[in-house]
């Protein structure tokens, strides 16, 4: 059962950190203080200073492009409040931790934790489990401090993770231990991704590339959520099929018999190309013709069928088949 929470206050970190705990590149956060585990709040981003270095000198350069993003979004006069968190565990660091294997787990440079000891006796390290609202909260901007005031509570619920029980269980002890992370070279992999220039390629390559980016994400452990409602627009047709599939006469009164079933043909083909699939184009349908053939990885022939009780009938026809 979803337990439902009262939020009435958000945690101030700079925009980036507050970024990469959404995007669950990571689960750590540097609040000012130390928070109890159990306590619960909102993510307020805020333009706090990265302790007078620069950007590029604070964050890993895998997680840079992303962070000169959410940095060139920060508006003077509203922020937008898309998360909150429950603190599970924060334990301060000092110079007898291992700040260069802090960093190998963080989105932070060593030389970013080093020049934060020398302002602080301490390092909080906070490790925080990220749900999404369910619609962000704008609110103006605050002088900040440790927390600021939400303008009106929150009711939430645990019902929308960023990361799932297991991968955040998995991390959070990986973090505790300072555990070397499993692959880093697919972390630069991502950050090429994510820099790509999109422009010159193709609808498909630039699908390809999309894909290939979540697909290294999941096996990071930076994402568990394949939700095709978060896909690209590239790939909001994957949104239509179900409507396709069970075409009525009542609903698609002003769409031919042939319509219909050509624009349930082309969401199949393109679903089996995202699968992965070769898709010979030769065979589209027609009178007495082959809808749909694939030539790999294995041959597969396919028979659409868009409309609702189409698959009673199938199951029908394919009987008939067998028995024959």
């Amino acid at each position: 059962m979803n337990q439902s929470i009262l939020l009435q206050t958000a945690l101030a970190l700079p925009n980036p950190d507050i970024e990469a705990l959404i995007q669950g590149r990571t689960i750590a956060a540097m609040p000012r203080m130390f928070l109890n585990p159990g306590r619960t709040f909102a993510l307020y981003p805020a333009n706090i200073s990265v302790d007078l270095l620069s950007a590029d000198r604070y964050y890993r350069s895998s997680f840079l492009p992303v962070a000169q993003k959410a940095l060139d979004r920060l508006n003077s006069d509203k922020v937008l409040i898309k998360a909150w968190a429950r603190c599970e565990f924060c334990k301060p660091l000092d110079n007898s931790e291992s700040l260069e294997a802090v960093s190998r787990l963080t989105i932070w440079k060593t030389e970013a934790l080093q020049q934060t000891l020398q302002q602080r006796p301490f390092i909080f390290l906070a490790h925080l489990r990220v749900y999404l609202l369910p619609q962000p909260l704008e609110m103006p901007v605050q002088s900040s401090g440790n927390f600021v005031s939400l303008p009106k509570s929150l009711n939430v619920t645990d019902s929308t993770p960023v990361l799932s029980d297991f991968i955040f269980a998995k991390r959070h002890q990986q973090l505790k231990k300072l555990e070397p992370p499993e692959h880093p070279e697919l972390e630069e992999l991502q950050s090429a991704l994510v820099q790509m220039p999109i422009n010159n390629l193709t609808v498909k390559e630039r699908s390809d590339a999309q894909q290939l980016n979540r697909q290294v994400k999941i096996f990071l452990g930076w994402s568990s959520d394949n939700d095709v409602s978060q896909l690209e627009p590239d790939l909001a047709w994957i949104n239509t099929i179900a409507a396709l599939g069970n075409r009525t006469k009542e609903i698609d009164a002003d769409k031919s018999n042939y319509q219909a079933g050509t624009d349930f043909e082309n969401v199949v083909r393109d679903s089996l190309e995202f699968l992965g699939f070769t898709v010979d184009y030769a065979h589209k349908g027609g009178a007495g013709g082959l809808d749909l053939f694939c030539s790999k990885p294995y041959p597969l022939v396919g028979e659409c069928k868009a409309v609702q009780g189409a698959t009673t009938r199938l199951k029908r026809l394919l009987h008939q088949l067998s028995s024959s």
